[in-house]
Formats: structure tokens, C-alpha cells, sequence
């Protein structure tokens, strides 16, 4: 059984590798216009036409249904009990938090991380054992920056959100070695990923609104505001929880001011 399943993710691992290699290489740079060859370089986005149709159907599920239930949340649910659902989600993610730590050479970082997973288990996870600390948030799209692969182009994932070649490897790489997977059930993984992305969309709603109101092209305002937040995430100077929500992807922390921690 278990190598059925293995067989079956690492299939799976190979045809999405083969789509974004097969993506990478229909992108076409402008010929001709040195102006436009450097806006193509610039902002690295060869595949804008595929990725501004997905960006528009992301937006278009976050109105109808992320945004609401997420308005719904903040408004509505009781405040004594988002603390713990929170912490919950939280704590959910610090073992997969502890191996890319580990895979970057970061001891304090996974201590830090597994420090918190392991003090919380007495309480079910919904304790935050460690107030006086930063959450360790670390994927493997970091773990591949660390290592030294460059970020490649600009990828807009479907439901996902804003992303690159480097970090979409990477988000599938973690489908594979995410700890939480492998010991639990699927609807495991899909409430923590489900539940992130309400609490992470409770907290930008507004932020949100203004951004889309005063940009003149909201898309590339996206896209600029994802590659500023994952360059601070790499340098360890955010806190933010990986794969939030379909329109603003990477950007959004916890809270709705920022965090960090600095190396």
C-alpha cells in the first residue's frame, strides 16, 4: 500500500514537472523593440498572458467565496475561540517548518520550531507555548533559495496565487515531505491549508481592497508586493505562512502589521 502511494505521488511529482518545464519553454521574449525587451526582462514574467487569466479567476473565487467566509470569520466568529483555532493552524505547520530549518542549516530556527510543536501537543495544539516568539514559517521554495537555485520566472497558480518556477517546485516538493501528510489523513492537510487561508484572508481584507482601488494595474501590483514579501521570507525577516490566499498568495502575515524577526 505504501508504495502504491508513493509511486502514485512521485507520477504525480513527475507530470507537474513536465507541465512547468513545458510552460517555461512556450515563453517567447519580444524581438525587435529594445524597449520591450526590457520590460520582458524586468519583470521576468513570460508567461503573463496564461498568468493574468488565472490571476482573474483567482480574483474572481476570492469575491465569491474566500472573501466572504474570511469576512465572516473576523466578524462574526467569537473572538475567545479564533486564538486557539489559530495556534492550531499554526502549530500544524511547525514540523514541516523544522526539516526545511534543519535543510538550511538553521539549528536555532528548527529548535525554535519544533520547541513549539512539541510544548503544545498537552494542548491539543491550541496552546501558543512560545508569546514571546515569532512562528517559524519555512517551505521548501526557501529551502531551494538557500541552496542557491535562482527563483526563475513569475508563475500565478491556480487557487494558489502568485509564485515562480523555484517555488512551485518547491510547493510540490512539500506535498511529498510534509510531515503532517504523511501521518495524517488528507482532510488533515486540506483544513490546515483551508483554514490558513481564511485566517490570513480575515487579516487583508482591507488591504486588499485598497490595493485592487488605487493600482493602476492590479495584477503587476500583486506580482511586486509577492517578490518583496518572499525575498524578506527568505531573509528570514517575515513571519508568514506558506500558500495563503488566491489573490495576494505569499504577501500576507498573521497579522495585519508586519513582523519580523531579522538573522
Amino acid at each position: 500500500m505504501l508504495k502504491t502511494i508513493t509511486d502514485l505521488k512521485l507520477s504525480c511529482f513527475l507530470v507537474a514537472a513536465l507541465m512547468m518545464c513545458a510552460l517555461t519553454a512556450c515563453a517567447i521574449p519580444p524581438s525587435g523593440d529594445k524597449d520591450a525587451i526590457a520590460e520582458f526582462e524586468e519583470a521576468n514574467d513570460p508567461l503573463e498572458p496564461a498568468n493574468r487569466l488565472i490571476f482573474s479567476a483567482n480574483v474572481a473565487v476570492d469575491q465569491l467565496v474566500l472573501q466572504p467566509v474570511s469576512i465572516t470569520y473576523r466578524d462574526l466568529f467569537p473572538d475567545e475561540l479564533k486564538t486557539p483555532v489559530e495556534n492550531f493552524i499554526t502549530n500544524l505547520f511547525m514540523p514541516l517548518s523544522v526539516l526545511h530549518s534543519l535543510l538550511q542549516g538553521d539549528i536555532e530556527r528548527a529548535d525554535q520550531a519544533a520547541t513549539r510543536f512539541f510544548t503544545a501537543l498537552p494542548t491539543f495544539l491550541l496552546a501558543n507555548t512560545m508569546p514571546d516568539k515569532e512562528p517559524v514559517f519555512e517551505d521548501a521554495g526557501q529551502t531551494l533559495a538557500v541552496w542557491g537555485f535562482e527563483q526563475g520566472p513569475y508563475v500565478m497558480l491556480p487557487l494558489l496565487g502568485p509564485s515562480s518556477v523555484r517555488d512551485t517546485f518547491g510547493t510540490i516538493g512539500d506535498f511529498f515531505v510534509d510531515p503532517v501528510g504523511w501521518l495524517t489523513e488528507t482532510p488533515v492537510t486540506v483544513g490546515r491549508a483551508a483554514g490558513k487561508a481564511v485566517v490570513v484572508r480575515s487579516n487583508n481584507v482591507d488591504q486588499a481592497r485598497d490595493l485592487q482601488r488605487n493600482s493602476l494595474d492590479y495584477y503587476a501590483a500583486v506580482r511586486s508586493l509577492y517578490r518583496q514579501r518572499r525575498e524578506a521570507q527568505i531573509n528570514n525577516g517575515g513571519s508568514t505562512p506558506v500558500q495563503p490566499a488566491p489573490t495576494l498568495g505569499r504577501g500576507e502575515s498573521w497579522d495585519t502589521k508586519e513582523t519580523a524577526s531579522g538573522k
